[in-house]
């Protein structure tokens, strides 16, 4: 191939040869620097992977701060209205006592002032009128009639004498029960004020909780992601439930007949305008059922008769009641400041169950209420009448 060429023509091919199949010079060092590049990108994605960890760790803690929060937050806002419904019944009671002694003494003043004018008459009549009465022999019927009515008003005034010492006793009795009531309505009172600084204590506490689960979740990815998984909550809630409640499932409602007969007669369990609908849009989906608004300590009342099967607090929906009613029904209401019932608690229409509130990370007051047919949501609004 190369005859008729010199040793140097030979060369200069040869060379020429290398220096076009030669790889460039940047390409020598290319793989190197795509190594580095690539070190550097899991490097990041293991930075940001830690990152995200601490925050779905710092995310669980909240959660579970506020979930302690809103149970003694509901615990103590119940035994407030316990303690203010006491205050009310014993400041009545201490009321009826004062009017009672009141009574009383004046009832002593009207026989003091009656046995005062007896006293009195008799002074004025003497002592003698008794001897001038059995030495007069003129008349023995007079004598007769006169002795039987002075011993008639010596009876009266002793039976007079009686009753007003009974009364005395009795307002004497009636003071100290007066004092002691006074007292038991004092300690109450004192006991009302410390529960309202303990109940704005865990307010501030749950606004603080709020505000870290609000930065905690600031990109809408994250939002959308807990507001499923709070859904898929709730949902195997119901599912769980369903297997447990079935064997002992009161197969017909106290109020009359199966829940489904209640269908269009049902009434909404708190008063209040519906500020979101079934089937309306709500971040990453639609409602299950309908959220009432209403102030907070609302009550909220069992919409059929059936047994209590949860009444706790879950996450995306707070302190929540499951109501199982039979036949594969059930309903729901969440959101809620206390719960009155527990597990296993039979309760009738119309029964307070609990009161309104703002737990499960809400800011504003208002009531969610669902029902189900064996897991299936149901629209309350064609089971209630009608709502504005």
């Amino acid at each position: 191939m190369f005859a008729g060429l010199s040793n140097y023509g030979i060369t200069c091919i040869l060379c020429l040869a290398l220096v076009i199949n030669a790889p460039p010079a940047s390409a020598v060092s290319e793989p190197k620097d795509r190594g580095d590049e690539l070190i550097t990108i899991r490097e990041r994605i293991k930075t940001v992977q830690k990152s995200r960890d601490a925050l779905e760790s710092q995310r669980r803690a909240l959660v579970a701060q506020l979930s302690s929060i809103e149970r003694d937050y509901g615990r103590l806002a119940k035994r407030l209205k316990e303690l203010e419904v006491k205050a009310e019944a014993q400041s009545r009671h201490l009321k009826d006592l004062e009017r009672r002694r009141s009574q009383l003494q004046k009832a002593v003043k009207e026989h003091h002032k009656t046995l005062t004018g007896q006293a009195r008459a008799a002074y004025a009549a003497g002592r003698q009128d008794w001897l001038k009465l059995v030495l007069d022999q003129e008349d023995p019927t007079k004598v007769s009639r006169m002795l039987a009515y002075y011993n008639y008003l010596s009876r009266a005034r002793f039976a007079l004498m009686n009753e007003m010492q009974k009364d005395l006793a009795a307002v004497s009795q009636m003071q100290q029960e007066v004092s002691a009531e006074a007292d038991r309505l004092r300690l109450t009172r004192e006991q009302l004020a410390k529960d309202r600084l303990e109940l704005d204590k865990f307010r501030r506490s749950r606004q603080q909780v709020l505000a870290g689960l609000e930065r905690n979740l600031e990109d809408k990815e994250s939002q959308l992601k807990q507001l499923r998984e709070d859904e898929e909550r709730l949902r195997d809630l119901v599912a769980a439930i369903r297997p447990m409640v079935d064997d002992s499932a009161p197969k017909r409602s106290v109020a009359g007949g199966p829940f489904a007969t209640l269908y269009g007669r049902l009434t909404y369990p708190a008063e209040g305008p519906l500020i979101e609908q079934f089937g309306s849009p709500r971040a990453g989906g639609r409602w299950d059922g309908v959220v009432i608004r209403a102030p907070e300590g609302t009550p909220v009342h069992a919409v059929a008769a059936g047994k209590v099967a949860y009444s706790d607090w879950l996450r995306g929906y707070g302190l929540l009641t499951i109501i199982d009613h039979g036949d594969g029904y059930m309903s729901l209401y969440a959101f809620n400041q206390s719960l009155y019932k527990n597990v296993g608690d039979w309760v009738k229409r119309g029964d307070i169950i609990a009161t309104v509130g703002t737990s499960g990370g809400r800011k504003e007051p208002g009531l969610y209420f669902g029902i189900r047919e064996k897991g299936k949501p149901l629209n309350p609004m064609l089971w209630c009448s009608h709502k504005d």
